[in-house]
């Protein structure tokens, strides 16, 4: 079983300066799951079919009951959790940096960052005119990376592959926003890899090299002009796959570095979905509720079939006046234990109109269990019942929540 991950890495943006700061995972966690379920008075997040989800449910998340409408709400007060009554300030600076100033009439540069395969210290920061350098936390060193042959991507997406045996992990990044190409053109860079190898047989050490790598075959389309969507990502393997708005799902084959079109479904996330090889399932942010954690098998892909139907848990454990203000997203720890990120906002009432009174990120530790029959395993050490039936009755289990000060910065 893979160990827990130490940190959780958030950069931070704030007058044009760029910082890393490390949360404590291991401080989401109780002791024991036992003692997570008992702080949480003995419930637990509840578990449906992607099929049979009603995200209406969910509408609070998306439109929070304002301060005035809840100050004249009676009756029996909503259990709060510990989340709203403590704001944390966040973790001194681990370092930061400022991006090369632009031409533009802004004058700001940027970065966009990318973890890289499974290391919990390395980090890959990419600017506006494709300079590129891995950060190592650990180690607190810089390391010099190739430029990307484009500038900067549009919303990228990222994807680390490990092949057994390598040092480093392959790091595959691509447009968020897929923008149409002539197929004759000599300057396709929406789709590029970091590869860590050998220059040729005649060197005795390795280097980073950064390749392009040829398109979806959709933006060749000579009669389709738009900017495609990549709603979800996900690795299967050796082969990328995602989803693309109005398109259906896409496999790239980073071997033969071929694409094919896997069919008119997508899949079942909203952002990235990540391998878990301990549960041999995928999790990631559910595609019907953006702020829901779920879980899917996404093996079937591979063998030219569309994946099984997930699951999704809820979480309405959340004070009503609160709402999500960006993505969230979902870090897996190891051990089959999750990091949940998610912004929120409250709003100040100014009479006819109001405003966003605050934001804030808060981080919720999320431990997954066998369902109780699996885990007790009969006593002879032998877990009796299906795959499929154990995959159904996965238990998510929430831990501690940390809502932390952001004040006037962007995560």
């Amino acid at each position: 079983m893979a160990s827990l991950r130490r940190f959780v890495n958030l950069v931070e943006q704030h007058n044009g300066v760029y910082s890393l700061r490390r949360i404590d995972g291991h401080a989401l966690f109780y002791p024991t799951a036992a003692a997570a379920v008992a702080a949480a008075g003995n419930q637990e997040m509840a578990l449906q079919r992607e099929e049979e989800y009603d995200n209406r449910r969910n509408w609070r998340l998306q439109f929070p009951i304002q301060p005035d409408e809840e100050k004249k709400k009676t009756g029996r007060k909503k259990k709060r959790h510990e989340v709203e009554t403590l704001k944390r300030q966040l973790p001194p600076m681990a370092m930061s940096m400022r991006p090369n100033p632009t031409d533009s009439s802004s004058g700001n540069g940027s970065f966009d960052c990318f973890r890289l395969g499974e290391s919990e210290s390395k980090i890959v920061f990419t600017d506006q005119d494709g300079r590129a350098f891995l950060y190592d936390a650990d180690e607190r060193c810089f390391i010099g990376l190739p430029s990307l042959h484009g500038p900067e991507k549009s919303s990228p997406i990222s994807i680390s592959i490990t092949t057994q045996g390598e040092e480093e992990s392959k790091l595959y990044i691509m447009n968020g926003y897929l923008e149409p190409e002539e197929k004759d053109s000599s300057n396709l860079s929406q789709f590029e890899v970091f590869d860590h190898r050998k220059l040729n047989t005649k060197y005795w050490s390795k280097s980073w090299h950064c390749d392009t790598l040829p398109p979806p075959p959709f933006v060749f389309n000579s009669g389709d002009r738009l900017h495609r969507r990549v709603i979800a990502h996900a690795a299967v393997g050796h082969v990328i796959v995602i989803s693309v708005k109005d398109l259906g799902t896409f496999c790239f084959d980073t071997g033969s570095h071929s694409w094919s079109h896997a069919g008119e479904w997508m899949l079942p996330f909203i952002g990235k979905g990540e391998y878990v090889d301990e549960l041999k399932l995928w999790f990631g942010m559910s595609a019907k509720n953006g702020d829901a954690p779920c879980y899917a098998d996404l093996s079937p892909i591979v063998r030219g079939e569309p994946p099984t139907p997930g699951y999704i848990w809820d979480d309405l454990d959340m004070p009503d006046e609160w709402g999500t203000s960006r993505m969230s997203d979902l870090v897996s720890l190891g051990s089959g234990k999750f990091c949940i990120v998610r912004t929120f906002q409250t709003w100040l009432e100014l009479g006819h109109t109001s405003e966003v009174d605050e934001e804030f990120p808060v981080f919720t530790g999320l431990e997954v269990l066998p369902p109780a029959s699996a885990s007790a395993g009969g006593g002879n050490g032998n877990d009796s019942g299906r795959l499929g039936e154990r995959k159904e009755g996965l238990r998510m289990i929430k831990h501690k929540s940390r809502r932390y000060a952001l004040l006037d910065k962007n995560v």
